[in-house]
């Protein structure tokens, strides 16, 4: 039989002495009162649904809470690199690390602040990446996915019911109240989703911007026939003896074609993200 994750909340089935054992009850026996074999128990079709969900619930709420303290030590095997920085910089991070960390170990032994605590480090996951920190790291559209599937398995109905206590499972005069702020969470999450759906699309659309700028820019090209293609409204032009940079006005101004001349023709041209 499955372990009890909580001896004290037998109001989830999962932590009870639930079903017969194999061995007290034949196949052709159990079959006959349409029970199914759960973890080498005879349980019926509706109590295996529900120990597979609570099961599932609790495991992946442990999951969670192991995979944010592996990130934090992923992050902390690069210390030194980061103490190099400002330390105002550093110290936000230490200690944004500390609160994973703690979110964590909370997670793992079912604490209610966890929970809390772990939306909002997940809602962060959905901002950070369009932040001047993660802006341009390679793993920040993973942060973006696991902020995605983080929200999703804490706001399952089976997973908020874990962090309850067993007085409030179903409490009748909180239940609006817990399905307001619920729904509060769910728009809040859905406002950060098509924020984070935009910048994705406007940093898309000014990195082909800003490619599409050095493709035109053609070696030999007369500068001034050049830059006369580009409408001011869509991009900052900014000239310097041997260079002419063009920012596209979208992504935050983050993509940028450098076009090299002799003051009169073009020499060369690359891409950058600043």
């Amino acid at each position: 039989m499955l372990k009890k994750y909580q001896p004290g909340r037998p109001d989830f089935l999962i932590n009870t002495d639930w079903g017969i054992p194999s061995d007290q009850l034949s196949k052709e026996a159990a079959e006959s009162r349409g029970l199914k074999i759960f973890h080498g128990r005879w349980v019926s079709k509706t109590e295996k649904k529900q120990l597979k969900d609570e099961q599932n619930a609790y495991f992946t709420i442990r999951i969670i809470g192991c995979l944010l303290i592996l990130l934090v030590l992923a992050v902390a095997i690069n210390i030194w690199q980061i103490s190099r920085s400002i330390f105002l910089s550093t110290f936000l991070i230490v200690l944004y690390g500390l609160v994973v960390v703690a979110c964590g170990i909370g997670l793992i032994r079912f604490a209610r602040f966890a929970r809390y605590l772990a939306i909002l480090i997940f809602i962060s996951f959905l901002v950070l990446p369009f932040t001047p920190l993660l802006a341009d790291e390679k793993g920040a559209p993973l942060l973006i996915v696991l902020g995605i599937i983080g929200l999703y398995y804490l706001l399952r109905r089976t997973a908020r019911k874990i962090f309850w206590s067993e007085k409030e499972s179903n409490p009748a005069d909180n239940k609006n109240k817990s399905s307001i702020v619920r729904k509060g969470i769910y728009l809040v999450v859905l406002f950060l989703l098509l924020s984070v759906g935009y910048f994705v699309y406007d940093m898309s659309q000014a990195k082909h911007m800003a490619a599409d700028a050095c493709l035109r820019a053609t070696k030999g090209m007369p500068l001034e026939d050049y830059l006369s293609i580009f409408s001011k409204n869509d991009y900052k032009i900014i000239r310097s003896a041997e260079y002419i940079i063009l920012v596209p006005e979208r992504g935050m101004r983050r993509n940028y074609c450098s076009v090299s001349h002799d003051g009169q023709r073009i020499t060369g041209s690359k891409t950058g993200f600043n």
